[in-house]
């Protein structure tokens, strides 16, 4: 996303090698383009861009300059998708892709699919990134859908800014600012808009692309080995901290140490995958709950209908009933 950066800098008419190192980003330079960039150095950057141009909805106005190559394989995967709703699933499964400390989380209702974004570590710059993850969330369904699609909601933490109108007349509705989590939610209706773009063969071929890289991340990030220690541990319901420090070859305290410093937690961990395997297993109706609770490591069904219903709001059987029926 530093190339967003640098196209939104050039708009303002300033020069963006002024802020961006050059062995960090140059246009054209594939070996610079993919690297990836520290969180610690992009939110230097996003500092500098802001005190540079002055702007207090720099966050918005960047959106108009996003491209999908910025999102690399998952920006082309975006455009291949068959509706918005697949787009914001592959999304949400892939964001590590290109962003580390990004959360994103996809709730499906009824009458909408709300997707809500934060971070795992406290940026400089909280409001500044809350606009821009959204605004660029929404530029993105408008690059499918078409510039006609007004979400239904969208909710910020951030206080509301001093002339908020910028932040109304992008998103087309009026944004609820002071609210508890940073989301966008668009309609179910549009969600499910089959897309022209759609391209299953193009799909296949960039989610390769993201599958490999990933694979070369999961080699040196201790979250990415901690979450397939995780799963590979899953079915035996030895799923403990001690359990794998033991499998990664380190020490529980060295495990904990490493996971504090990546602003996270075994704990939060185990229930991020467990969350991402249980709907994924639901929608499989070859599985059945008792299976899918035993797959998860849990020692009875009664306790993953608990923690199923604390993820998404309803007992198993509801979730396979309603993914069912839609």
């Amino acid at each position: 996303m530093v190339g967003l950066i640098w196209r939104t800098l050039e708009a303002y008419g300033h020069d963006p090698s002024e802020v961006i190192g050059e062995k960090r980003y140059r246009p054209g330079h594939a070996s610079l383009v993919n690297d990836r960039v520290s969180f610690e150095d992009y939110d230097a950057v996003q500092v500098r861009a802001v005190q540079l141009t002055g702007d207090p909805a720099i966050g918005l106005r960047a959106a108009q300059f996003l491209h999908p190559s910025h999102l690399g394989a998952l920006g082309y995967a975006w455009l291949a998708s068959s509706s918005l709703r697949a787009a914001l699933l592959r999304a949400r499964r892939f964001v590590r892709m290109f962003n580390e400390n990004l959360e994103m989380r996809v709730e499906e209702y009824p009458d909408r699919v709300r997707t809500i974004y934060g971070l795992r570590k406290r940026s400089s710059l909280p409001e500044v990134v809350a606009d821009a993850q959204l605004a660029c969330l929404l530029a993105l369904c408008r690059m499918n859908f078409g510039a006609s699609l007004v979400p239904l909601e969208v909710t910020m933490v951030r206080s509301e800014p001093d002339d908020p109108a910028p932040w109304h007349d992008y998103f087309g509705v009026e944004v609820l600012f002071g609210q508890p989590e940073n989301s966008l939610s668009i309609s179910a209706a549009d969600a499910d808009v089959p897309l022209t773009g759609s391209n299953e063969e193009l799909l296949y071929i960039h989610e390769d692309v993201i599958r490999r890289h990933l694979a070369h991340l999961d080699r040196t990030s201790i979250q990415n080995r901690v979450r397939l220690a995780i799963m590979e541990e899953l079915p035996s319901g030895r799923v403990t901290e001690e359990r794998i420090s033991q499998v990664l070859g380190m020490s529980k305290r060295t495990l904990h140490r490493k996971l504090r410093d990546n602003a996270t937690t075994f704990r939060a961990l185990l229930a991020e995958v467990r969350k991402e395997l249980a709907e994924r297993y639901i929608r499989d109706a070859k599985y059945s709950v008792t299976e899918v609770a035993f797959s998860l490591g849990y020692g009875d069904t009664s306790a993953f209908s608990r923690a199923y219903r604390g993820w998404f709001g309803e007992s198993p059987s509801e979730g396979r009933e309603r993914l069912a029926a839609g």
